[in-house]
């Protein structure tokens, strides 16, 4: 997931005619930190990624909208992919355990 963001930064970077040093401008982030993002293929926080948002005039919706970023996944889906990579680890078992209970629950009455 972290190299599509990063290439959709890159995406709209060149998609505006913009540097990432006007990025960095545009959105007040340390050019630092966004040439340690793409030069390292890091993950941005949302922070980061809301700045981004901010600094190019668009939303986080139509951040993630790009079919060539998530091209077989539903609106949806892209929502809960993005909230899913903000998570912890050991968060992320707990939304593991809590859909497999949910699934258990509904196999459970599903079937009385």
């Amino acid at each position: 997931m972290k190299n599509k963001v990063i290439s959709r930064i890159q995406e709209l970077c060149s998609e505006r005619n913009i540097s990432l040093y006007k990025l960095a401008q545009l959105s007040d982030i340390p050019k630092t930190t966004l040439n340690n993002l793409v030069a390292k293929n890091k993950m941005p926080t949302i922070p980061t990624i809301e700045k981004i948002c901010q600094g190019m005039d668009i939303t986080l919706a139509e951040f993630f909208s790009s079919r060539k970023t998530f091209p077989d996944v539903t609106e949806e889906q892209q929502e809960l992919l993005i909230m899913w990579e903000a998570l912890a680890p050991e968060d992320r078992k707990l939304v593991k355990a809590y859909m497999k209970m949910m699934e258990e629950f509904r196999r459970e009455n599903n079937t009385k």
